[in-house]
Parts: structure tokens; C-alpha cells; sequence
């Protein structure tokens, strides 16, 4: 905005009362084009500017200053939230600036800030001339605790909050996610890549230390938030690969399986922050998603959003999600959901009813919402934050027909970006497990009996691997079996991968007769090759067979079994079946 254009939009008497409010000698007349000469010239002079500066209160200081770093942009929004309050007079809660008081028919007396703020811009003429007057920006960092809180207090009513620390669990849960998906043992068949109830049975099973809720014996994936947080990020971060029924681990998963490498799952993890999946979907109470007249933004513009304010937060400490959510007004991220015009997105409200993203409750309720899915869920599940939480049900939100919660992450009220996170984040180069992923385990002795140096640190998914080898025989103890080996060779396990595992953890080299057992399976386990199908077909009389075999065609791929009975490889039918019509036969049933 210029500052002439913007005198020359007000009357005449607003001219004057804001004359009145410049200080100086006065204009030569009262005439409009005296009056916007003599503003321009107060205001673009550097000694009357700096008179008018020192006339303004703090707290309008502060606003110009906000503005003159932000591009002349005056955000009240963030202001609020960063000083809580405004500058100027004031109505309610609502910043009447005095070009908005002009356009809309108000009257008030102007304020020396309406010299420097016009329709909430800066005019550009005042930037350079403001200047050595500005302080520099304040840098605002979200405020957060070293020790955790044990409770919150909702309705005069005090409740312990729930912990979660993530940092060990998010790897290795998701690891646990891929063995059971390379092994189909996540989805209900073959026509869809959905986790199934028995398959959320599965994984709750093999999760580290459970979901973040508790659940009954039979739960619904869409009622889990690990087991749907792993869900969705493993098939938006290019880990796995489902085609026509077809389920498999891309390069990357089996590594990241195999290895845990942290450098894997920061690809993995920005490759699902710029996918297309929506956490909108997960708030339960959330309705007009498909409506027609909704147009949501890109999740991965959300999404870029919030993992950026999440990399200016401090380390260590737990944040409150209020004062995160003050934060990225402050820092002015836009996490717009719905860019259209008459958005459907709502949700019922137990004071205001149902409340539309369109109206300021709605959306500060829905963005608030979508915000925790974000968190909890996806960032939670993975290990990149530790959470303080209540149950839904206790979060105080929500109406009693959709279960007393709009979402299962109603009840987030903390989260501290660990060392995991930080690394994701981009606020650390480089990360290192808090516990070594190759410390001794074990120990096997000549008789392939195996002991665990300490059985409480065994993990379910260090669990999983030793039932690919050995037989549990009592609590610590385990003995190396050939046929848990061949079974689970049979079902798709590599052999050096789990040779690789018992050299790994144990406690020295290996007894040279475990090495030669594992040689010896791996000699076993390849001498009987099935190269495919084959067909049997019974023949009326020996001369046939014999045509058959002498036929240059037919005799490349057809075998005598017995007198009568030829033998050919299954794909060769069609072949064999043409040659013997143009010999003058048929193939019957």
C-alpha cells in the first residue's frame, strides 16, 4: 500500500482529525489535497516521524513494529497471541482500525497509530524512513516444562495424564508393522490393502508397549491409533507395495526392517509428510469431508506446515499443545483446511451446536482437531514425540452422541520432541539409538542350547526372530531347531538374514557347529528346486507316445512318465494342444 493512495481514500474530516492527531505547525488550508501534503510530509520526514514514534503507547509500537517485519503486514491474529491484546481503541474484543471504522460508517476519535496503520498495512514510503526507529524482532520461542506434568485439571476435576515416551517404540513398532505385512498377517484377504480387525489384533500384539488406549480382545483398526498411525504411514512412505493382491516390502522397508537405519526413515518420513493421505479423515465427528461445496488444501501443505513450527520448537521440553497452537499464530503457519467459499466441514458443538469452518469457532475447533490427529497419530506412532494424554472420554469434549469426543486425540495435552524427532525435524545432523541394535543377547553352546543374558530385554519383535530358530524350552532358554528354520524358510524368511541375527547378538563368535548347521540348512534348503506345474496326460497306445516324443515340436518339452502317460510343463498346454490339432488330435477332458 502507498501512503498517498491511502490518504487520498478518507474524507475530508478524517484528513482533519487525523491532522489533529500528527502534531507540527498545521496545514496551509483545509482543502483535501493541503491536507494529504501535509500527512505525506509528517510522515516521510525522519525527525517528525521520529516525534510521532515517540507519541505512540508501547503496545502500538509493538504493532508497528510487527508490521514493519512482516512486510508492512499488520497480523492481528498473531499479535493477539503473541501479546494479548491489541493497540488502539477497541470494541469488545474486536482491533477497530480507523480506515475499517471509515469504510464500515463508524465514528471514533483517531489514535496516532492510524498515522502508521491504514486497513492494517504499513505503507511501503514509511519503511526505510522507520527504520533506525524499529527494534529488531523479537524471536518467540514456545514455552515448555523439563519435568512432565502428572495431571490437568478439567471442570474443577483433577485428572492423571497418560505418558508416552516413543523414541524406543516407533522404530521398532514399525518394524513389527513390516514383518507382519511381508507375512500377510495384517490384512483380511487379498482383494484390499486394509489392516482387518484380526490384523489390529496382530500388530497390538507385537507393539512394544501397546497402543497409547486400551482396548478389548477384538478392537477396530479405526478405533487404534498406533496400529492406524504405522498403517498409514507405511503405505505413504514408500516402505511397502501392494498390487493386485500382491504384497511385498520395497527396497527401502526390508532395509529399514533388516537394519533400522535411520537415514531410511528420514526418507521415509519425508516421502510421507509430501504424500496425499489426510488425518482429516480420522476425526470421527468431522462431517462434510466429501461434500461438494469443500475444497481442502493439499495434506502435504498442512503437513509441511506443521513439521516446520514442530522444527523451531525446543528439544526436551513438553510443550503444551495450547501453546504450540499459540506458536504457529505467532509464526503465522497456515494450516488452512478448506479453501472454499461455503465449506461444508462442521462439527456439533456441545455449547454452540453445530459449528461450520467458515465461522471462527469452527474453524479454531476443526483446525485444533486436525492439528492433534497430526501429532498423536502420526508423529506418536512413529517415535518422533513423546505424548501426555488423557482417554477421549476424559478430554471434556465433544457431545455425549458421538461418545462424549470428537476424536480419539481429543485428550493430547503435551508432546517433547525427543532426539528421534529432532532428527526427522531437521534440528539434528545425525542420530544414535539410545540402546545399541547389536548388544549381545545370547549365548549358544556346541549343543545349539541358547540363553539369554537378560530376558527382559527381550523385545516381541527380538522375540519374533529367535521363534524363526529356536524353540522356546523355559523362561531364558531356548534350543536351535531345524524345522522351525525350514518352516520359516518355507514362509518367505531369508536364511541370512536370520544368520546374520544369531552372529549379531551373540556374546562372541558363533560354535563353529552352529555355523555348519546353518551351511548344512542352507545346503538342504536348495536341493529340491519346484520349477513349476506340470501336466499329466494319459495316452491310448504306446505308438502315440512314441509320435509324440519323435515330433520335433512336441518332443523338446514332453517327457514319457510311464508307458501310456506323457508328463509336460503346465504354460506349455497351449503349445502342446495347437501341435495336436494340426497332427489330426484333440486334447479332451
Amino acid at each position: 500500500m502507498k501512503l498517498r493512495e491511502a490518504l487520498q481514500s478518507y474524507t475530508v474530516t478524517h484528513l482533519k482529525e487525523l491532522v489533529g492527531v500528527s502534531g507540527g505547525p498545521g496545514p496551509e488550508g483545509n482543502r483535501k489535497g493541503q491536507l494529504v501534503r501535509y500527512l505525506y510530509d509528517r510522515l516521510t520526514h525522519p525527525d517528525s516521524l521520529a516525534q510521532l514514534w515517540d507519541g505512540l503507547d508501547e503496545l502500538s509500537k509493538k504493532a508497528v513494529a510487527a508490521a514493519y517485519h512482516g512486510d508492512g503486514r499488520f497480523n492481528e491474529e498473531a499479535f493477539l497471541a503473541r501479546h494479548g491484546d491489541l493497540p488502539g481503541r477497541r470494541g469488545g474484543d474486536v482491533f477497530y482500525d480507523l480506515a475499517e471504522d471509515i469504510m464500515f460508517g463508524y465514528r471514533r476519535e483517531p489514535a496516532v497509530l492510524d498515522l502508521f496503520l491504514h486497513r492494517s498495512q504499513l505503507p511501503r514510503e514509511l519503511m526505510d524512513p522507520l527504520a533506525p526507529l524499529v527494534p529488531p524482532p523479537e524471536k518467540f520461542l514456545p514455552e515448555g516444562l523439563v519435568e512432565a506434568p502428572g495431571a490437568v485439571e478439567i471442570d474443577g476435576e483433577t485428572l492423571p495424564l497418560w505418558r508416552a515416551d516413543t523414541e524406543e517404540a516407533g522404530p521398532h513398532d514399525l518394524a513389527a508393522y513390516l514383518r507382519l505385512y511381508v507375512r500377510d498377517e495384517l490384512r483380511g484377504g487379498s482383494t484390499s490393502d486394509r489392516m482387518s480387525p484380526t490384523g489390529a489384533g496382530n500388530l497390538l500384539a507385537n507393539l512394544l508397549d501397546g497402543d497409547f488406549l486400551v482396548h478389548g480382545e477384538r478392537v477396530r483398526p479405526a478405533d487404534t491409533i498406533r496400529p492406524s498411525g504405522l498403517d498409514w504411514f507405511v503405505r505413504q512412505s514408500g516402505l511397502a507395495h501392494y498390487y493386485r493382491g500382491r504384497r511385498r516390502l520395497t527396497d527401502a522397508g526390508e532395509a529399514l526392517l533388516r537394519h533400522q537405519d535411520p537415514e531410511t526413515l528420514l526418507d521415509a518420513f519425508e516421502t510421507w509428510a509430501g504424500g496425499s493421505s489426510d488425518e482429516l479423515g480420522r476425526i470421527k465427528a468431522l462431517k462434510g469431508i466429501n461434500a461438494k461445496r469443500t475444497h481442502l488444501s493439499p495434506p502435504a501443505e498442512r503437513r509441511e506446515a506443521i513439521i516446520e513450527a514442530l522444527s523451531w520448537c525446543p528439544v526436551g521440553v513438553w510443550i503444551s499443545t495450547d501453546e504450540f497452537y499459540r506458536a504457529l499464530l505467532i509464526w503465522e503457519f497456515d494450516i488452512e483446511l478448506d479453501r472454499g467459499y461455503e465449506s461444508n466441514l462442521s462439527v456439533e458443538h456441545p455449547f454452540y451446536g453445530r459449528v461450520y469452518y467458515l465461522e471462527r469457532e469452527g474453524r479454531t475447533l476443526i483446525e485444533t482437531l486436525y492439528m492433534n490427529a497430526v501429532l498423536m497419530e502420526s508423529l506418536g506412532s512413529i517415535g518422533a514425540l513423546d505424548l501426555l494424554y488423557l482417554p477421549p472420554g476424559d478430554a471434556g469434549r465433544g457431545d455425549d452422541s458421538l461418545g462424549s469426543y470428537y476424536s480419539l486425540h481429543d485428550g493430547l495435552t503435551h508432546f517433547r520432541v525427543n532426539p528421534l524427532g529432532a532428527y526427522l525435524l531437521g534440528q539434528a545432523a545425525e542420530y544414535a539409538p539410545p540402546r545399541r541394535l547389536d548388544a549381545p543377547l545370547f549365548t549358544i553352546d556346541p549343543s545349539f542350547a541358547l540363553t539369554l543374558e537378560d530376558p527382559e530385554s527381550l523385545t516381541p519383535n527380538l522375540r519374533d526372530q529367535l521363534h524363526q530358530l529356536a524353540i522356546e524350552e523355559d523362561a531364558g532358554h531356548y534350543r536351535l531347531d531345524t524345522q522351525t528354520v525350514l518352516g520359516a524358510l518355507e514362509s518367505g524368511e531369508d536364511l541370512r538374514h536370520l544368520a546374520d541375527f544369531l552372529a549379531g547378538r551373540h556374546e562372541g563368535p558363533l560354535p563353529e557347529q552352529v555355523t555348519d548347521w546353518l551351511e548344512e540348512i542352507g545346503v538342504n534348503s536348495k536341493a529340491f528346486r519346484h520349477t513349476g506345474d506340470a501336466l499329466f496326460i494319459k495316452v491310448l497306445s504306446q505308438a502315440l507316445v512314441q509320435m509324440i516324443l519323435e515330433d520335433p515340436a512336441l518332443g523338446k518339452f514332453a517327457k514319457a512318465l510311464e508307458a501310456r502317460t506323457l508328463v509336460i510343463p503346465s504354460n506349455k498346454e497351449r503349445a502342446f494342444r495347437k501341435r495336436l490339432k494340426e497332427l489330426g488330435y484333440l486334447l479332451s477332458r
